[in-house]
């Protein structure tokens, strides 16, 4: 289960679905609030909102492979990570330069998906 993380587009080319991972990690990091948090804390709440997600859409994750599904995308969410804020060396930094209309969009999707 691999996250899209090449690419600063959301959107799978082949069947024009969102990547509910990605779309997650945007709400988080667009809509960043605690300066106080670190990286390895940033990357848990994104990959425990997206599991959170899977149980709301009855996709079971067993619990013998929970563990190495929750690596494997924490490591995939740091890569998205890492290429997102490139340059920037906290998120609150890279945050401080994103247009309120990003913002909003990163939101109003992560509603829709959710909602």
């Amino acid at each position: 289960m691999k996250a899209k993380a090449t690419s600063s587009s959301s959107s799978d080319s082949k069947s024009g679905k969102t990547d509910p991972l990605y779309v997650i990690f945007e709400q988080h990091l667009y809509n960043f609030q605690d300066s106080d948090s670190d990286r390895k804390t940033f990357i848990c709440g994104i990959v425990a909102d997206y599991l959170g997600f899977l149980r709301q859409k009855n996709i079971a994750v067993p619990k013998s492979l929970e563990p190495a599904i929750v690596e494997e995308l924490a490591e995939q969410v740091n890569i998205m990570l890492t290429k997102k804020i490139y340059g920037c060396p906290t998120i609150e930094d890279f945050t401080r330069g994103i247009p309120k209309t990003r913002k909003k969009r990163a939101r109003q999707r992560y509603q829709r998906m959710v909602g």
